[in-house]
């Protein structure tokens, strides 16, 4: 399940952030590599290809790190400590390749990539420097666009495996819906913590201002009225990832990005 870091990790210059960047996709890599392995020793080879294909992705994630530290004259960055809690393969390593499918390959991949959407964050947040409060603020646009990427190829693997019925609704139909289950969160929540408090704080009311006039169409199998919070989340945020990679004025794409890192943090917490 995507969690929130327990602790933002604390990154004091420009070396080690890089360095902690290298040492993720590094990670990402290796896991994802180990993974096609233990498909193609199973005879799976339409997942083998789905691993092969995303340990190339974050091929492509490591190699812009290094570029981007040659442009700051960091030639060479080895890679740093790894963040806990942020890639993780879910056991998929250990489980019967028969009851794995690519839809699941990818859902793994998005939840890390969400893991790393929410670290960046975290570290931007707590950050000495503007300098490194900025980069991680890039980081962190960067994963919300594998984000993007990663759920749009997960859609195609749920299309290739059920079809369900085609709905529309309007989006601040959906956006209420979901506020309610958070509210019902806080109300009983006793005693009270940090997670529904934050959960309740997650700025619906601005998401419906900008967008809710919006038209969502979506596949689903139960009825909107029985749509679980995390599902509603689920079809919220890749609204705000389309409209992000779709528009065209900057201001309407920043403030797409905006409501869907809210939108991950919400997931985050209502998996926990």
């Amino acid at each position: 399940m995507t969690e929130l870091p327990r602790e933002p990790m604390t990154i004091r210059s420009m070396p080690e952030l890089l360095a902690t960047a290298k040492a993720m996709e590094t990670e990402a890599i290796a896991g994802y590599e180990t993974l096609a392995d233990h498909m193609r020793r199973s005879r799976k080879p339409d997942l083998v290809a789905v691993f092969e294909r995303l340990a190339a992705e974050e091929r492509g994630h490591l190699a812009s790190v290094e570029d981007w530290s040659g442009q700051m004259g960091m030639a060479s960055v080895a890679a740093g400590a790894e963040p806990e809690d942020v890639f993780d393969d879910e056991g998929m390593n250990l489980t019967d390749p028969a009851l794995l499918s690519a839809y699941r390959a990818f859902s793994v991949a998005v939840r890390n990539e969400e893991r790393a959407f929410l670290f960046w964050t975290y570290v931007s947040a707590h950050a000495p420097t503007q300098e490194i409060a900025e980069a991680a603020e890039r980081m962190a646009r960067e994963e919300l666009g594998h984000v993007s990427v990663l759920r749009r190829e997960r859609r195609l693997a749920f299309h290739l495996q059920k079809h369900a019925q085609t709905e529309t609704i309007l989006l601040r139909e959906l956006e209420t819906r979901l506020d309610a289950h958070l509210r019902t969160l806080v109300q009983n929540d006793h005693p009270p913590s940090r997670e529904p408090t934050t959960l309740r704080q997650n700025g619906w009311a601005q998401r419906v201002a900008a967008f809710g006039g919006r038209i969502l169409k979506f596949e689903n199998s139960v009825g909107v009225a029985d749509i679980p919070p995390t599902a509603l989340a689920e079809l919220l945020l890749d609204f705000y990832l389309g409209e992000a990679e779709r528009s065209r004025d900057e201001q309407t794409r920043n403030l797409a990005q905006l409501y869907a890192g809210q939108l991950v943090a919400t997931l985050a917490l209502l998996r926990q």
